[in-house]
């Protein structure tokens, strides 16, 4: 790959090229909407930048002729961890955010509903993964609303079928908001598979990076707290919330307005690198606040979640730029790991589209060229290679290429910012574990511990073979006909060990049919939690150093294996082990 600068360059101010001055020179809002909600694009439809080629009013990046092209079929176990495509409607939007990357670019073409069926239709296949999400991006995609529904209208059968069993693919849409109307969110939210990320960084427009004023600010609360009240219980809505410097002090206040309105997920997102200003330090008082304020949110919000954005988590080989669980597409089919160089496809940024969908197209020197990439940079910079983070790294090479010119480098924020991540894991799986311990102490208490031991394990038992939540009433009635929990968890190993799965008629999971199986499996033989715990863990290759401390099996360690059972298969989450577990065993079993 062609990026390359100083390794020791840490630290870096905003150097902008020509190009670059230029539109932040213009750097104004491509689309104006009048008091009416009316609004007009003032940019040209589509361009052709030098070395870009045109066909069908699409342009798209061709590549190097010494470069290696292959179909995707014939290169899909890049594509097997694939699980969302953001699909970039156009890079026009109402909003001028002084911390966009995307400065309003021209687009490359335009999507059709047939077109959008085509890129539907590639996600939906190219993978196994079981949960996929097709989105809408921008720019500010609601200024094709049109387009988003008349999709849906025509293709509602199709979408909802593959919403539903094993491949459960979703349709979102990230939008800042200002453009939805009631009439809007009725139709849409009227298919059950659609979902809503919500752009909004304070609720106090004097420290508002975007500018919008506080009128917008509260308007568009109200619009949010006019969901139909079966999409907000379904969390449907998630607000993404973009925290500055500025804004992060009033981070509880902003909370709060959201929840008021009925979100229950709010994404995160720290603002270290900004496409006008650069990069921009916190100090560790700022930065040991906002983990405070979290933590505050988590204590007194239980039911809210906190997600961190895109670019923190387990890397391994890859990484965001080789788009190995999400990529971006445009209108001409070109994709690459980010929305940010889809959207930037003249000159250096054109070597960072990975290949063409509609031309069923692949580029595969760029993949292993920003795979050796990544693993120099982690073998050889020295902030690198002795940070304890570097399995989480956090990199937005978009970023460091808006603001420099090499892709991956350390800073002086993304130790930090991964630190906060990790912590935040921490601190929110002990406190889900907590409100879980005591829910399931005050329904022994309440029920019968019998009842629970079998009507808990069902529900997490059904949701492991099937990805789908038993109904309340469905386990109310069924821990009656199971003949002790002992027997009850022998089933489950049992099932685990013929590789049970579950045969109707109808293709959908059936609790009634999975009940009867279960009962086909009590025989005589019993074991207990603490069995089927350490066996469970033992087949996932988790330690069970927690099991190993409790010697007394009493009530209490009991429903704490329950808890833990929850939290390996209903939520898909590794029980907490190393340094947490003293923690956990002192401030649960020790009371």
């Amino acid at each position: 790959m062609a990026f390359t600068t100083d390794p020791n360059q840490f630290n870096f101010k905003k150097n902008l090229n020509d190009l670059q001055k230029k539109r932040h020179k213009d750097h104004i809002a491509t689309v104006t909407v009048d008091e009416d909600g009316k609004f007009q694009i003032h940019s040209e439809n589509i361009i052709t930048p030098k070395g870009l080629d045109k066909v069908n009013k699409r342009v798209s990046v061709l590549p190097d002729a010494d470069e290696k092209v292959v179909k995707m079929s014939e290169a899909s176990y890049l594509f097997k961890d694939l699980q969302q495509m953001n699909v970039i409607l156009t890079n026009a939007c109402n909003l001028s955010c002084s911390y966009c990357y995307e400065q309003h670019n021209r687009d490359f073409g335009r999507f059709t509903p047939d077109s959008l069926l085509e890129a539907y239709n590639f996600l939906l296949n190219v993978s196994k993964h079981e949960h996929k999400m097709f989105q809408f991006f921008g720019g500010e995609p609601l200024i094709h609303k049109d387009l988003i529904l008349n999709f849906l209208r025509e293709n509602k059968d199709y979408l909802t079928e593959n919403s539903r069993g094993y491949t459960k693919q979703q349709i979102s849409c990230v939008t800042n908001g200002l453009l939805m109307t009631e009439e809007f969110l009725e139709e849409y939210y009227s298919y059950p598979f659609t979902h809503i990320l919500c752009s909004l960084d304070t609720i106090r427009a004097d420290v508002d990076h975007r500018e919008i004023g506080q009128k917008r600010i509260d308007a568009l609360l109200r619009t949010i707290d006019k969901i139909p009240e079966h999409a907000k219980k379904g969390n449907r809505i998630t607000m993404r919330c973009t925290l500055a410097k500025e804004n992060a002090p009033y981070f509880k206040e902003f909370v709060k307005a959201v929840y008021d309105a009925g979100v229950r997920n709010i994404v995160v997102h720290p603002l270290i690198l900004d496409s006008s200003r650069g990069f921009i330090a916190w100090t560790d008082e700022q930065w040991n606040t906002l983990h405070q304020d979290i933590l505050w949110t988590l204590e007194n919000y239980f039911d809210l979640g906190i997600h961190f954005s895109e670019g923190v988590g387990q890397k391994g080989e890859n990484n965001c730029m080789v788009g190995s669980d999400m990529v971006a597409i445009d209108a001409s089919g070109d994709y690459s790991g980010c929305y940010f160089f889809t959207n930037q496809k003249a000159g250096p940024a054109g070597k960072t589209i990975l290949g063409n969908v509609f031309e069923d197209r692949l580029y595969l020197d760029r993949y292993r060229g920003f795979q050796e990439s990544f693993s120099k940079m982690v073998e050889e910079e020295e902030q690198c290679r002795t940070c304890d983070y570097k399995n989480a790294c956090y990199q937005c090479p978009a970023g460091n290429m808006d603001t420099g010119t090499r892709l991956f480098r350390p800073d002086d924020m993304c130790q930090k910012i991964v630190k906060l991540y990790v912590d935040l894991q921490d601190d929110i799986e002990i406190k889900k574990f907590q409100q879980t311990y005591k829910m399931t102490i005050d329904t022994c208490n309440k029920e019968g511990e019998e009842k629970v031991f079998i009507k808990s394990p069902l529900h997490v038992m059904f949701k492991m073979f099937s990805d789908v939540h038993a109904k309340r009433e469905d386990t109310n009635e069924a821990w009656k006909l199971i003949p002790s929990s002992g027997q009850m968890y022998a089933a489950w190993k049992a099932m685990i060990i013929n590789g049970y799965k579950m045969d109707n008629n109808n293709g959908e999971p059936d609790f009634q049919v999975f009940l009867q199986d279960v009962i086909s499996y009590c025989t005589e033989d019993s074991i207990t939690i603490k069995e089927l715990y350490e066996w469970l863990t033992e087949k996932a290759n988790i330690p069970n150093e927690l099991s190993k401390q409790v010697t007394d099996l009493n009530f209490y360690a009991r429903c704490s294996y329950l808890v833990f059972l929850n939290f390996l298969i209903l939520h898909n989450k590794k029980p907490l082990s190393g340094s947490n577990i003293q923690t956990v065993k002192e401030k649960l079993l020790g009371n």
